[in-house]
């Protein structure tokens, strides 16, 4: 109880501090980088894509400024792992400014630099500069980017979950008075899985059967979701979370230092509530989301084939909004928290690797990356969201007020409201983070698609995962048998 009330206590500050907080526009640009005498060429993956590609001219900037060149190589999301962990293991140099997934932070902690110590080092006695910097930043997201209590890399995009509802169809008459008289309630997006599921039943619907009062000239779902192979974690996290439960219990100390890793009989019986629930809301997709990914949720929202996706990431709604505005006049999508409360939190990040020759330009760039200056312009022109509040509060005021102005708002109050939580999650303070999330994957997958029971895939994935952690991450771990 000690340890819940000084947790308790230090989310409570951590919240009230941003509640109360103004974030003004932070002044750090590229002329407060400095002259660079090392004008070796650094090297940094960039992901493929047409959105991430609006990065390009930020780092072609950097380039004319200081006159380093910067090498830039286009890896899918799935291949940055692998390509990354060898370089950093082996202490090669190859990639001086490291792309880091929210799950590898700590894992690669013992390759990157502690940025305090980076700062001091090529921009000595001026560490508040990059202190103020990320005060104007998600203090949640900056969690997810540290390693006990060290920040490690800062957010280039985040990839919060989010729910997306039709707006169009649930600010319908028609609808809201069908649903509350077969439900007796208001039609509203979802707080609860409960919910979820009468609007999911609620929506599913034949072709030829009536929508917002016309026919449909197709099969309707009321829910989508990515089920394959893929980030069924991420959508199980969620629901997880959702249940004040977690894949592992981290124990702390009263100084906040981890003392063992257990995987609890709550845990435990919470993945078997998530699972089976999960299984139970495909009845409500196409058969095509036991082999989707995010392309397919979006698609299937864009094309006007189904109502709510109940955990997408945030960054793919301007993608699905483009979709929709083309394939259904007049359609709208709504974003709101996932049923619970407590959508998967992450961010695709910067560091700089201990093992870089151009450590200084290798700091400046990744500031200058993670500056309200380019995330203003990857916000707007490519939808990918900063974890910046104050890039946040200016789209929340100056517009445009759909779709980023909501984005921008959903952003503001879920960092608020999950920002207590973040600093204990397990994949964000285990060494083991990265082997794991990509483990679970495919251990998951079989739970849904029936090929192994609920029980058969929890008991599989409790123990590969005390086996991954005793293999990669020195900290006691261990089950809890009573």
């Amino acid at each position: 109880m000690k340890l819940r009330s000084i947790h308790a206590m230090w989310g409570l500050l951590l919240m009230l501090g941003f509640a109360s907080r103004t974030y003004a526009q932070s002044n750090f640009s590229l002329n407060d980088v400095p002259e660079l005498k090392n004008k070796r060429a650094i090297h940094l993956i960039l992901e493929t894509g047409e959105a991430h590609g609006k990065a390009i001219p930020v780092i072609e900037a950097f380039t004319k400024k200081t006159g380093v060149p910067v090498q830039v190589e286009r890896v899918a999301s799935s291949g940055v792992y692998g390509k990354e962990n060898v370089e950093l293991m082996a202490g090669t140099g190859h990639y001086d400014v490291v792309y880091v997934e929210t799950s590898w932070t700590t894992e690669w902690s013992d390759y990157l630099f502690k940025l305090k110590d980076l700062a001091n080092k090529v921009d000595p006695g001026k560490y508040a500069s990059l202190e103020k910097d990320m005060a104007n930043m998600s203090p949640s997201i900056l969690a997810t980017g540290q390693a006990y209590g060290n920040q490690m890399v800062l957010p280039f995009y985040t990839f919060d979950m989010t729910m997306w509802v039709r707006q169009d169809v649930f600010d319908d008459p028609t609808e809201k008075a069908n649903f509350k008289a077969k439900y007796g309630y208001e039609l509203a997006a979802a707080k609860t899985w409960d919910q979820l599921h009468d609007q999911a039943a609620f929506f599913t619907r034949k072709k030829g059967e009536m929508l917002k009062g016309q026919p449909l000239d197709h099969d309707l779902f009321g829910l989508s979701m990515q089920a394959g192979a893929y980030q069924d974690n991420d959508e199980t996290t969620a629901r997880l979370w959702s249940m004040d439960a977690d894949w592992v219990t981290v124990q702390k100390d009263s100084s906040g230092k981890i003392t063992k890793f257990v995987i609890t009989k709550k845990d435990k019986e919470a993945l078997k509530a998530a699972l089976t629930e999960y299984k139970g809301d495909l009845q409500w997709d196409s058969p095509g989301a036991l082999t989707a990914n995010f392309d397919f949720v979006v698609a299937q929202i864009g094309n006007g084939n189904a109502i709510i996706a109940p955990t997408i990431w945030a960054n793919c709604t301007t993608w699905a909004d483009g979709i929709l505005k083309e394939k259904v006049p007049g359609g709208k999508i709504g974003a709101y928290p996932t049923p619970g409360g407590h959508p998967y939190t992450g961010a695709w990040s910067y560091g700089v690797a201990k093992s870089t020759k151009n450590p200084e330009a290798a700091y400046w760039l990744v500031r200058y990356l993670t500056s309200y200056e380019a995330g203003v312009r990857m916000f707007k022109e490519a939808g990918l969201i900063p974890g910046r509040i104050d890039v946040m509060e200016t789209v929340a005021k100056d517009g445009p007020e759909y779709p980023l102005g909501m984005l921008a708002k959903y952003h503001i109050n879920i960092w608020k409201a999950t920002g207590a939580n973040i600093p204990n999650y397990y994949y964000y303070n285990t060494k083991a983070g990265g082997k794991v999330y990509d483990n679970q994957i495919y251990v998951l997958a079989p739970a849904l698609t029936g090929q192994k029971t609920v029980d058969e895939v929890v008991e599989d994935l409790t123990k590969q995962t005390i086996d991954l952690q005793n293999k990669f991450d020195k900290t006691a771990s261990c089950v809890e048998e009573k």
